[in-house]
């Protein structure tokens, strides 16, 4: 498979479609109950936020050069997910999802005559603790979480000639969180940082993305009994730290690389390995039971948008991707 298909690697950055179960945040599940969530997203791209100046044929005349808009071959992902929670006790709920997923890519067709790989991708698994139901005396509660992103359910192919599930490596996430009730529905706020560890499967040529600041908010509006609204902003800010051996860039050189911008093409291009994301969503929820304790069963429809953000807070060496899912929730 020729190397120019990895330009559209940097999309696999996202670990997972998003998803609309960010509304728990900072909430536990009772001991003893679950949330079950079923979900076909659909993710597509066809542009990309670039730091880095191109010339009309897409060569880099300039790594550092502010933010641009540029087309990029197109990439669809269709996934049907798992999200599960379970209440071990009333203030500590472990939680997961498991994606399936299909992937379509137009430099897979162009350049290897196939559509993209298929199966299980990265499987996320995490513990979230309740520390207190009334921060500092208020109304707002807090909780800490942790998540591991699994990497194993899948065979990463090199990461210069073949599309992958995932971008191959292990992500350790730690998040404070925030969320209060209100009487017309709640808020949440979240603050992390992921650890991303580096990718050795074919050792020596290796890659460690950056690691990132995690910040989101959101809420929800409880129109009627049965239905709701759902809102969120979700940003993520690499930090900086992304490197590639030596050998990952004399490979590189192979597949058309140039040696006069060397491994920064490949982190901010090639492999997007220091990405910047604003992503904002929308969700409509509709009970299909009257109530929804202590069981309840939902139909959420959702939508997604990368950004291209304000200031400091701006999207760049990442796509313009959009998700359209639906999912089924039952709680009990």
């Amino acid at each position: 498979m020729r190397g120019k298909i990895c330009i559209v690697l940097f999309i696999l950055i996202i670990g997972g479609l998003l998803l609309p179960y960010s509304a728990f945040s900072a909430w536990t599940q009772p001991k003893g109950h679950s949330y079950h969530q079923l979900t076909v997203s659909y993710y597509i791209t066809n542009q990309k936020f670039q730091s880095m100046k191109k010339d009309e044929t897409g060569a880099v005349i300039d790594p550092n050069s502010g933010i641009h808009k540029y087309p990029a071959p197109e990439f669809t992902s269709t996934k049907i997910t798992y999200y599960g929670e379970y209440g071990i006790i009333d203030k500590l709920t472990v939680y997961t999802s498991i994606p399936y997923d299909w992937q379509e890519s137009e430099d897979t067709k162009r350049y290897a005559g196939e559509n993209g790989p298929s199966g299980i991708g990265d499987i996320n698994l995490g513990l979230r603790y309740n520390i207190t139901q009334a921060l500092l005396g208020s109304k707002w509660l807090m909780s800490v979480q942790g998540e591991l992103k699994i990497p194993e359910a899948y065979d990463y192919g090199h990461p210069l000639r073949e599309l992958s599930l995932g971008s191959g490596q292990y992500d350790l996430t730690l998040t404070a969180m925030l969320g209060r009730a209100f009487d017309w529905g709640y808020a949440w706020a979240n603050l992390g940082y992921k650890f991303r560890f580096e990718n050795d499967k074919y050792d020596p040529i290796t890659f460690d993305p950056s690691d990132q600041v995690k910040i989101s908010f959101g809420g929800g509006y409880q129109v009627t009994s049965r239905f709701s609204i759902r809102g969120s902003v979700d940003i993520s800010k690499s930090v900086g730290n992304a490197s590639v051996s030596k050998e990952l860039i004399r490979e590189n050189y192979k597949y058309g690389g140039i040696a006069e911008y060397g491994d920064t093409v490949i982190i901010k291009d090639t492999l997007g390995l220091e990405p910047d994301v604003v992503n904002v969503g929308v969700s409509f929820v509709y009970n299909i039971t009257k109530q929804c304790w202590p069981k309840c069963v939902q139909v959420v429809l959702s939508y997604n948008k990368d950004i291209e953000g304000l200031g400091p807070f701006r999207t760049k060496d990442y796509s313009e991707g959009h998700t359209f899912s639906a999912a089924v929730a039952v709680m009990f």
